[in-house]
């Protein structure tokens, strides 16, 4: 950091004399009838998750042949002992592939679908679809076998399947209740 940014965010960062505090007191009264500011985190969204993988190419075909992602960005971080990431798009949405031929954590996949979701941390990542029957019957046709089959959770109000990816991952596809006529069973 620059001197010149260290010494402002150290001024900023310092507590006002009484006499700057009286001259604060006039500028909050001042400020009590303007428009209060947005919220910036009403303001965000889901922008990418990150996938660490030690089979990068696998990983990036895996994701491109049976969900259709396409490579929107590769590069090289030689700062890190060269490692290769790729950003995968499908519908505004990104995945992060990031080469790690060595492990940086010792969890192992979940071996199954209930241990991952007794599980801390991230689980599964989601997927919502107009049609959770149509997508598993697509992804059984390219070859992805379903771990949960399309099931309905009346409780939550949604239809859905489980799968994994290449890497173990777990991967849902949901629908709303509300979508199909009915319900669905």
């Amino acid at each position: 950091m620059n001197t010149a940014k260290h010494a402002a965010l150290t001024a900023a960062a310092t507590p006002a004399s009484p006499a700057a505090s009286a001259n604060s007191s006039a500028d909050a009264n001042a400020n009590a009838n303007a428009t209060p500011r947005p919220d910036p985190l009403n303001q965000i969204r889901a922008e990418h998750v990150m996938i660490s993988t030690g089979d990068y190419d696998g990983t990036i075909a895996w994701y491109r042949d049976k969900l259709g992602f396409t490579v929107r960005h590769e590069w090289t971080v030689t700062e890190f002992l060269g490692a290769k990431l790729a950003y995968l798009e499908l519908n505004g949405f990104m995945i992060e592939v990031v080469e790690t031929p060595e492990p940086f954590q010792q969890k192992a996949v979940p071996e199954d679908l209930g241990s991952a979701l007794g599980d801390r941390g991230f689980g599964h990542l989601a997927f919502l679809a107009a049609d959770v029957d149509a997508v598993a019957a697509e992804l059984e046709s390219r070859g992805v076998p379903l771990v949960v089959p399309p099931t309905s959770f009346a409780d939550a109000g949604r239809r859905l399947i489980f799968v994994q990816d290449n890497n173990g991952n777990y991967l849902e596809f949901l629908t709303p209740l509300s979508a199909y006529a009915g319900g669905a069973s």
